[in-house]
This record gives C-alpha cells, structure tokens and sequence, in this order.
C-alpha cells in the first residue's frame, strides 16, 4: 500500500486508500463526495494545494489519513485500490459554455486515438460555470509549477491572469506561447502575448442584442458609451447574478471609460442571468424582458426570434473574452501531438463554426464586414493587478446596482 504524503493527487489518495474519505468530509470536503468529481477534478490537485486552499495543517490531516488507512489495513479493496495505475493527468480545458459540447466531443475522439497508440491522454474539459469542478478557487494555494497540469486551456479574465500567479509562473518563464502567424484580424488587435508567455486560442466576442418592439423610443448604441447615458437607465441585462457580474464586460468598459463609467453602467443594468437565460426570455416574449443584453456572440445567434432582435457590434469593438492556452515550457516537446491538435485548423473551425473568433490563419474570418473587436491588450495585463481591478470594478458596479434598485426591468 502506497504511503499516503502531501504530492498525491486527490485521486490517488482516495483511490489507493477509500477509507480516507470520511477523513476528507471530516475537514470539510465534501466535493470529493461526488465519484465524478474524485474522478475528472481530483487528478488535477494535489493534496498540498488542496490543504493550503483551506488553510488546514498538513501534518494533522496526513495523521488522520494514515490512522484512517492503519484502522483499515486488511482491506481487499484499499489494497487493490493502491495498485491502480492511471495516466497522469496531462490537460486541463476550463471552456465557455458555447464550446464545451464542440470541444469536448473532439477531445474524446483524440483521446481514443491516442489510447489505441497505447499514449493515453488524461484530461479534464468543464463548462466555466460548472463550480463543483471549478479549479480556479485553488489556483492561489499552488506552490510549485509541479503542481500544475501540463496543458491548461481556460476562458474569461480568470485567476491566471492575477499578479500572483503572473510573478509566480509566468513571468520566470514556465509557460510559452505556441501561437504561430495569426490571423490578420486578430494581429491587428494585438491578441499576440508580446512576451511570448500565453498562447491565444480563440475570443468569446461579447455583442450587444437590442429588442427592437420594447422601447422603440431608445436609440440602438453605435458605442459602447451609449449604454452609459442616463436614457438607458435600467434597461440592459448582462451576465450575472445577485452580486456579482461578468468581470468580461465589466473590465473592458473600465479600459475604455475609466472607473466613473462603471456606477453609471450599473445604473442602467436592470439585472443579472446566464446568456441561455437571456435567450428564452426574448424568444418567449417574457414579461420584463429590457431592450438591450449584452451577451456572447455564439448565444445571440441562438435566438430564434431573429425578426424581434438585431445583434450589435459597438465602434469599439465586441468584447473579448479571451480563451488561452497555457503550457509548460519543460513539456512542449513531449506533448507537441497534443498541441499540434489543439491549434490545428480541424479545431480551430470548430471554435469559428460556433461564432467564437479563432487566430488561426487558415480559417476564414466570421466577423460581419466592417464589425471590429475590442482587446483589453498586454499593455494593461502586465502593468495591472487584474485581481485588484476586478475587484475593485465589481464592488463599485455591486454597490451602485443595489443602490438604485437592483434587479428590476421593464
């Protein structure tokens, strides 16, 4: 039986000694409850970063998990359990919702390619807001670049971007970027990491959908500064909910307008949903529906009421919310099969079928003509704390939404 020490993943403890599990609800982890979380998340954590996320003492825990598996030696199952080779856990995919079904079907088909070559390939592919397999709550309590997976595609202006990590793991150089030449649209925005750290994978493009038969009176914007005029007050929904709301939007209209825009865009949100939500609300014709969302590209053309609506790419740009790639530089060698795939033009067509803006120089470009994208840039990235200004952002906008009223369209 595999002695149980603090570089384990999750997995491989609860594989190799089952009768750690009540050790872990015992602490407060009752994720791994779930054999499909202990299974697709639990390769991917080590037990440290797990122990420092909830700030427990090592040596207590790894004392209750060894008196737990000594009370238990005689297990058939422990010990069966322990011998249990699985394949180390190689690529992380966080992905948008639009892409999750597209990605993850190609994903499983590579696998099985790969497996029938006896190089198996482990991986994890989630929708963002699938929470009880998020990884970014724990990506503050890694301590070593070892305890990060090989691969790491991921979405939104999420935690790999904040400082920490930045000075941690990027900027000592354990990542590398493998974009080649880029599409001409997507160079000229500057989605290229200048230093040579992130690969760009493709853009969520954030558009503005107006309901044409509510409120006809309100003029379409044709800048995104328009939905900060006081005519539009409490007529927008964008993505979120109670207090908090998409830091993609969000981030962008501080870049461009600066911190007094974010309580006047607050004024005129009315509410907070997830882009699906907003589709059914405008196609079954809901009471409360306001005349302007903002939301991804790829669920604006959900909408089948498409005589209701017109989708919207303001002068500055659809908002880009990026989709990365970050992989190890000790490993791009190794894995070159898996990078190759994942910036091949097979899956890069699949991000451009779903109306998600790929740099991929071989596939055609989706933008209507003379519709721009909007990049928040390296420039501000590198010389910003992107934790601080979400967070600084978002409590602005939470106290102004709340302050004038909150949730309430129509």
């Amino acid at each position: 039986m595999p002695p149980i020490h603090l570089d384990l993943s999750v997995k491989e403890c609860l594989d190799g000694h089952p009768e750690t599990l009540p050790v872990f609800q015992s602490f407060g982890f009752h994720d791994f409850d779930s054999p499909q979380v202990r299974d697709k998340l639990g390769p991917f954590l080590k037990l440290r970063t797990l122990l420092k996320f909830k700030r427990i003492d090592p040596e207590l825990f790894l004392a209750r998990c060894c008196q737990a598996a000594e009370a238990d030696s005689t297990s058939e199952l422990a010990s069966s359990a322990a011998d249990i080779q699985t394949a180390q856990p190689t690529l992380l995919a966080l992905l948008p919702c639009g892409l999750k079904v597209s990605l993850d079907r190609a994903l499983q088909t590579f696998a099985e390619q790969l497996a029938a070559s006896n190089a198996p390939l482990a991986y994890l592919a989630e929708g963002n807001v699938n929470h009880e397999m998020s990884y970014y709550p724990y990506v503050d309590s890694v301590e070593s670049v070892d305890e990060l997976p090989d691969l790491i595609l991921s979405s939104d202006l999420n935690a790999f971007y904040h400082r920490r990590f930045l000075e941690r793991f990027v900027l000592p150089g354990h990542f590398v970027s493998v974009n080649g030449p880029m599409h001409p649209r997507m160079a000229e925005m500057g989605y290229t990491d200048p230093r040579g750290h992130f690969t760009q994978f493709c853009a969520n493009a954030l558009v503005a959908v107006h309901v044409k038969d509510v409120r006809p009176e309100l003029a379409p914007p044709v800048s995104w500064s328009d939905l900060l005029q006081p005519e539009y007050r409490k007529s927008i929904i964008m993505r979120g909910q109670d207090s908090f709301f998409c830091s993609g939007v969000l981030v962008p209209f501080f870049r461009l307008f600066g911190m007094e825009a974010i309580p006047r865009l607050a004024a005129n949100v009315c509410g907070g949903t997830h882009p699906a939500q907003m589709v059914k609300m405008i196609d079954a014709r809901a009471e409360g529906c306001p005349p302007f969302f903002i939301m991804p590209w790829f669920f604006a053309r959900k909408i089948k009421a498409a005589e209701r609506i017109e989708i919207l790419f303001p002068e500055e740009g659809a908002f880009v919310s990026p989709v990365q790639l970050l992989v190890k530089k000790s490993k791009q060698k190794e894995l070159a099969q898996v990078i190759d795939f994942l910036m091949g033009k097979a899956l890069h067509q699949h991000c451009s079928d779903n109306f998600f803006p790929t740099p991929h120089p071989e596939v055609a470009d989706i933008l209507p003509a003379g519709k721009r994208l909007f990049w928040i840039g390296w420039n501000f990235i590198y010389a910003n704390d992107l934790e601080q200004v979400k967070q600084s952002v978002g409590e602005t906008f939470t106290a102004e939404y709340q302050r004038t009223g909150g949730a309430g369209c129509g």
